[in-house]
């Protein structure tokens, strides 16, 4: 009896050791895997100890380590969270994330969806009216949230039911039913309508001089030049970019989708968008000016702040927004996807002679192709002010080359377009 004592009292030395010493910060003793290096070395030590100490057959212990396990497992992985336990909300929060994680099993535990949530909650907590105390919720504060963000902010049905779901991560894991929040989601407006640039005012957006230094204005023109022509969803997707996403030989073009847990898609521009020697083209800015600021922080990244440093998304939609608004007032970071996924489909109705939703589907990386067919009605409405290609608009492709052969046959000279290389400064290509 007294091996098995102490059998006993080596275990639970060790799982206070494994308490005092572990987190799923994986700091101490060089471990990494967190929570799951802190089971297997914690299972290892016993099991040290128990031949340390000539245990008795298993059989007599089995049950004494089955209930330290038990009590290890139910610490860190809680099924019913009691939010006055934590003392700062940072803990709280954290613990709902796991919690979110593990046992509610959102978008398959993907990090995504629970780090969007998390923001929303944030939010929620700073709201200058009626801010919601996830320590203490209430039903009636909650409401009276939702109601004032309706009535006043006039949040559309996205917005409110991106706070709603926060809510309800919350309560699912403080053991409420989220039934008895009952709250009714105004009704989502089906076809709204969408305010866009046309083609000559994108143009301006991007050849406009944003700043004196060369780098900096170029950056803003190459930025908004992509996200228009190439419509992914800025900023979260630009941001993931890097040189080795961009085959200039098979015209590839890698996308990183964040929204969709990081997955991947291929699209393949046209070949002046991709190597151009006279335009924005993503291998002009890969040779010419990406170099320029390049350093040891900038990793791999396409996209690099004059620092030489990547952009955080939260930057690069601030930058953007403040660049864009010079040249058109309503602009915004995501209308360049809206304008694309509208100058696309015109420009199958160009080509094929109706429009080709499946085309421009696989182009923007869009799940349903109900999202898509939301736009026809905007495509038919834009196409009858500008019936034509505004891609090839944008790029003044067609003008340019009428303008430099006009000055070919007057003067004999060699152009641009014609001799493939294009005019250069101290500084590097003049213009694009």
């Amino acid at each position: 009896m007294r091996e098995n004592v102490q059998i006993t009292t080596s275990q639970e030395n060790l799982f206070n050791y494994s308490k005092d010493t572990f987190s799923t910060s994986s700091q101490h003793s060089g471990l990494e895997g967190g929570r799951n290096q802190e089971w297997k070395y914690t299972i290892e030590k016993i099991g040290h100890a128990q031949e340390h100490n000539n245990p008795q057959p298993i059989g007599e212990t089995m049950g004494g380590l089955a209930y330290e396990l038990k009590k290890t497992f139910d610490r860190n992985n809680p099924i019913v969270i009691d939010p006055t336990r934590y003392e700062s909300l940072p803990e709280l929060f954290n613990a709902v994330a796991d919690h979110a994680k593990r046992w509610q099993r959102l978008s398959m535990g993907k990090q995504s969806t629970i780090d969007h949530r998390m923001r929303c909650a944030r939010r929620m907590t700073k709201h200058p009216v009626f801010p919601i105390d996830f320590s203490h919720p209430d039903y009636g504060q909650f409401i009276a949230y939702m109601q004032y963000r309706e009535d006043h902010e006039h949040a559309a049905h996205f917005a409110l039911k991106n706070d709603l779901q926060a809510i309800q991560m919350f309560l699912h894991a403080y053991g409420i039913d989220s039934r008895t929040w009952f709250y009714r989601l105004p009704i989502r407006q089906q076809h709204k309508e969408r305010i866009l640039p046309l083609p000559d005012t994108v143009y301006a957006i991007i050849n406009h001089k944003y700043h004196e230094d060369k780098y900096t204005n170029a950056l803003y023109q190459y930025l908004h030049a992509h996200n228009f022509w190439i419509g992914w969803r800025v900023p979260s997707e630009p941001v993931l970019i890097k040189v080795s996403d961009i085959d200039v030989d098979t015209g590839s073009l890698i996308i990183t989708e964040r929204k969709k847990h990081y997955s991947k898609r291929q699209i393949f521009p046209e070949d002046v968008i991709m190597k151009g020697k006279t335009r924005k083209s993503l291998k002009n800015w890969i040779d010419c000016w990406r170099p320029k600021v390049e350093n040891q922080y900038s990793e791999d990244y396409l996209y690099l702040q004059p620092s030489g440093k990547p952009f955080t998304t939260a930057d690069l939609g601030k930058q953007l927004r403040e660049t864009g608004q010079q040249v058109y007032e309503h602009y915004t970071p995501y209308i360049s996807r809206h304008w694309c996924a509208v100058a696309r489909l015109i420009q199958t109705k160009i080509q094929t002679g109706h429009y080709d939703c499946y085309v421009v589907k696989n182009w923007l990386g869009h799940d349903k192709i109900s999202t898509t067919e939301g736009y026809i009605q905007h495509a038919e409405n834009y196409y009858r002010i500008g019936p034509y290609d505004w891609i090839k608009h944008t790029l003044k492709f067609d003008a340019i080359i009428k303008e430099e052969s006009a000055l070919k046959s007057k003067q004999g000279l060699k152009t641009s377009v014609s001799s493939g290389n294009p005019p250069r400064d101290e500084d590097g290509l003049v213009g694009i």
